[in-house]
């Protein structure tokens, strides 16, 4: 009877890998680099995959059942040998063959909008208005502040100087054509030296498109205007981004840290945990909540 219970991954056994060397509770055999193994689920003894699946797919140290999932694609293990099939019986007579459908013609590509990510994955997002109508509105409605486009996956890119922002946002907010009324997420992105990134995530309610709003600042301690006064959902993620990357919001009507706080001198504290220079905290040890040590 196979063993039933959790679900657990064929691993290839690596030089690094924490279980080089063990000896197999089954076999009694050493698990050397290039055997597939298995852990455990209950106690992370390492199995190979083959005495594991002997073993009815149960671990022979406190029995536990799980059934192995094979790895797909890039850096999966080898798989295991397999007896020959049979050769299949030749049929007496050969059927007829059908006539061969005509191949369906291929779907256009969707045209990329240019800038960074422009790619493979670039897609339509189904049930929206297309990335080259919602593009060609944009620029129209923000012609003179010199937007550059891009595309992220299924959307739209705009980004613009940090001190127009604001107007921009308001344009689409509230241009025909656009109303983008909806301020989906706002967040930050440290590029480190060539200075951090706000983008802004609109959807429009009523006319089922989207796109990001995007604007580079310098570094730490620089600021953008406000947008609380064109949505007013920017409130709270304008406050988290500023403490999360030391950056400012100008304007807004309550500039204080949303999960952090400040001590006694008024410096928030940790600090701005997001941008990569922060110092991470130590690991946590190993199987510390009931997970192995990976390798």
């Amino acid at each position: 009877m196979s063993g039933e219970g959790a679900a657990i991954s064929l691993r290839a056994t690596l030089a690094n890998s924490k279980w080089t060397g063990t000896g197999c509770p089954h076999c009694q055999q050493p698990i050397n680099v290039g055997d597939p193994a298995v852990l455990c689920p209950s106690c992370f003894t390492p199995h190979h995959a083959t005495c594991w699946r002997a073993n009815e797919n149960r671990c022979a140290k406190d029995g536990t059942g799980a059934r192995v999932i094979e790895p797909r694609g890039r850096g999966a293990p080898a798989a295991e040998a397999a007896p020959p099939a049979a050769p299949a019986p030749k049929p007496a007579a050969a059927a007829p063959a059908a006539p061969a459908k005509p191949a369906a013609p291929p779907k256009p590509a969707v045209p990329a909008a240019g800038g960074r990510g422009a790619g493979p994955n670039i897609r339509e997002a189904p049930g929206l208005r297309t990335m080259d109508g919602v593009k060609s509105r944009i620029a129209a409605a923000l012609d003179g502040f010199d937007p550059a486009f891009g595309v992220a996956v299924d959307e739209v890119t705009v980004t613009i100087d940090a001190a127009r922002l604001p107007d921009a946002a308001r344009i689409l907010k509230e241009r025909d054509g656009l109303k983008f009324d909806y301020l989906r997420c706002l967040s930050g992105v440290d590029y480190q030296a060539d200075g951090i990134e706000v983008a802004y995530h609109l959807f429009s309610t009523r006319l089922s498109q989207k796109c990001v709003l995007k604007t580079r600042l310098s570094g730490e301690g620089a600021g953008v205007g406000t947008v609380t006064g064109v949505w007013a959902g920017a409130n709270w993620h304008e406050r988290e981004t500023a403490e999360m990357f030391n950056i400012r919001f100008d304007g807004h009507p309550y500039p204080e840290p949303l999960l952090l706080e400040r001590d006694e001198t008024g410096r928030v504290v940790p600090g701005p945990i997001l941008l990569k220079r922060f110092k991470l905290r130590p690991k946590e040890p190993p199987a510390q909540f009931g997970f192995p040590e990976e390798e």
